[in-house]
Formats: structure tokens, C-alpha cells, sequence
């Protein structure tokens, strides 16, 4: 099966080249939107139609960094959809703890307080990956592979806590 990236002639990788991205999504659409085809046959119609929909979802997908990163991650072998993953026991108590600390502050200071804490350690895990990340390899290493997968899955958590505090 065709990844989003195939679709649109770019490279694999965390970073997407978005003015190449729209140049390939306009050509594709310009030769195979369903507008083209209402003269044609109801099959020929219907596939278009579905080319459509899937370079309208490749595009709005590429285009978001929040989905991008598992996205590679999938194309690459490395993470399966709705993955169960097991986060280490020390970050999960970590971030019991700092649960507890939400629940039990009492004042706009201790609930901030806590909050920062939760964007420090965000900005801890993301250091090790962010050249990973933010460069424009596509030959990234195995073990850098699983440490983009590891901060994922943390970030995700964090995510939820800071979504969850509010």
C-alpha cells in the first residue's frame, strides 16, 4: 500500500517541505478531482472521488505535526496503530506524583507550580530527540527510531495530564 509520502513524491521523514507538499496536492487534485470526471462513468467517478478524499486526508495529515510524527513512525515499521506501548515504571510514577500534587494544590500558585513542572519535563524529553525531529534526514538510526517512539508516548501522557489539569 502507497504511504502519504509516495502519494506526494517526498521523502519520509519528521519534516515536510509544505510548499512542495501543496505544488504536489494542487496537481494531483487538478488531474484527478471528481469536478474532472461528471461526464465520466459512475465507476470512473467513484474513483475519483475516492483519490480525492485520500489526497484531502494525505494533505491535512502531512500538514500536522501532531499527527506526522506516530504517522512516520507506522511508515517506518516502527509503531503499529492503537500500539499498546509500556512506559518505564519510574515515569509513571512520576507522573502519579504529579497528579497527586494537582489534586491536592490548593491555591492558583500550586496549581501553576505544577503545571511547570509537567512543561519542564516536556521540554526534558524533547531535547534528546528535537535534532532528530527538527533535521532532515531520512536515515535515522534504529535506536533514534525507538527514542522518537519512547518521547511520543511520554509526550502523548504529558499531553493528557496538562489537558486533564484544566
Amino acid at each position: 500500500m502507497m504511504n502519504y509520502f509516495e502519494l506526494f513524491g517526498l521523502p519520509i521523514g519528521f519534516q515536510v517541505d509544505t510548499t512542495k507538499l501543496r505544488q504536489a496536492y494542487m496537481e494531483l487534485q487538478r488531474t484527478s478531482h471528481p469536478d474532472k470526471f461528471t461526464q465520466s462513468s459512475a465507476n470512473e467517478q467513484e474513483t475519483a472521488l475516492e483519490k480525492s478524499a485520500i489526497a484531502n486526508k494525505a494533505f491535512t495529515l502531512l500538514n500536522n505535526k501532531e499527527l506526522l510524527l506516530p504517522y512516520v513512525l507506522e511508515v517506518m515499521g516502527y509503531m503499529e496503530s492503537d500500539e499498546k506501548y509500556a512506559l518505564s515504571p519510574d515515569f509513571l510514577m512520576e507522573m502519579m506524583d504529579l497528579n497527586e500534587a494537582w489534586m491536592d494544590a490548593e491555591t492558583d500558585t500550586d496549581k501553576h507550580t505544577v503545571t511547570e513542572q509537567v512543561k519542564t519535563i516536556q521540554n526534558a524529553i524533547y531535547t534528546p530527540v528535537k535534532a532528530i525531529l527538527e533535521g532532515n534526514s531520512i536515515n535515522i538510526t534504529k535506536e533514534a527510531m525507538l527514542q522518537v517512539k519512547e518521547y511520543y508516548y511520554k509526550k502523548k501522557y504529558l499531553d493528557r495530564i496538562l489537558a486533564d489539569f484544566r
